[in-house]
């Protein structure tokens, strides 16, 4: 559920927002569902459409994920010149293995990884929104 804070336009509403994002790509990853993280998201935000892309790939044609849930340990959001907000995240994700229908994998698990990001979030309409999204290298 969003957290009240996250419904306020201030640094710690983008940064509660953030983790929030980051806690329904882990439902997608978990359930095949993304539509709350389609919505969650600007259709402009390459990176954000191609996780949806995978994963509804990933969960297509009777096959399932099983690990990969992510948990946000850190969150620090800091203005943009032009009204958004960029928020730098540490995300942890556990490891990921494809199942086909049967359960045997699908393709090679993909390792556990600790990893920075910058998701760009801008308050439009009473609302947060991811604008871009991308790893930090």
């Amino acid at each position: 559920m969003l957290p009240e804070v996250a419904k306020t336009e201030t640094k710690e509403g983008a940064e509660a927002f953030a983790k929030y994002w980051f806690s329904i790509l882990s439902y997608a990853y978990e359930t095949g569902d993304t539509i709350a993280l389609s919505t969650l998201a600007k259709p402009e935000c390459v990176f954000c459409q191609g996780l949806v892309d995978d994963i509804e790939a990933a969960w297509a044609e009777n096959k399932w994920i099983s690990g990969g849930q992510i948990d946000i340990p850190v969150a620090t959001a800091k203005p943009s010149p032009d009204g958004s907000m960029q928020v730098v995240l540490q995300v942890l994700q556990k490891e990921l293995v494809i199942h086909n229908q049967d359960g045997s994998p699908y393709q090679e698990k993909t390792a556990a990884t600790n990893a920075g990001s910058v998701a760009t979030v801008k308050f439009t309409n009473g609302g947060w929104e991811v604008n871009d999204l991308g790893l930090i290298r």
